[in-house]
């Protein structure tokens, strides 16, 4: 595990042992800043139900983090993906064939190399040119595939301002969101 992803995983921790978001006070480090402009959004399960839970805004440049909260013994292993407006699968018959034709479920799957005889994964994270969340799936765009309770991923978002990034699992297409980018 790498020094950042540490830093990353310890922030997360601090702001949910203290029960609140960007913390700041008179004369914060700069490392407190920066845990101040994380944001996070995390993969939950309550019930049958799957779920992403995280804000609404982001501002541009910050780094967003994506937590998998939910046991993938249970429900197997996630996606965030990021995709354009019109690629979600809005009603039932659209999420369970996702994964037919050229459905954006099967290019993220083709983007992030998965293999679907051996059940491997050959290449997490995909970007879909420089590191950061900004790039839906077209051909290709942002991805991280976990299947691990408690995995964590973060990058900066690169979005411009006042867009919206639309983001799903594609292995549950039922799970969606969408968090708006703000200025810095």
């Amino acid at each position: 595990m790498d020094a950042g992803h540490l830093r990353r995983v310890g922030a997360l921790g601090a702001v949910t042992a203290l029960g609140a978001f960007g913390l700041a006070s008179v004369g914060a480090s700069a490392e407190t800043a920066e845990r101040a402009t994380t944001k996070t959004i995390s993969m939950e399960q309550q019930g049958n139900q799957l779920f992403f839970a995280g804000p609404a805004r982001v501002k541009r440049g910050a780094e967003l983090e994506i937590i998998n909260n939910t046991n993938p013994r249970n429900v197997g292993p996630h996606t965030f993906s990021i995709v354009k407006k019109d690629e979600l699968p809005t009603t039932n018959r659209q999420q369970r064939r996702c994964f037919r034709g050229d459905n954006v479920c099967v290019r993220i799957a083709e983007a992030h190399r998965f293999n679907f005889q051996t059940g491997e994964v050959n290449r997490n994270p995909v970007f879909a040119g420089k590191r950061g969340w900004n790039k839906g799936f077209g051909k290709r765009g942002d991805s991280w595939y976990s299947e691990e309770r408690r995995e964590v991923f973060g990058q900066p978002v690169k979005k411009k301002a006042g867009k919206t990034l639309f983001y799903l699992c594609a292995i549950h297409p039922e799970m969606q969101g969408k968090i708006k980018v703000a200025r810095r």
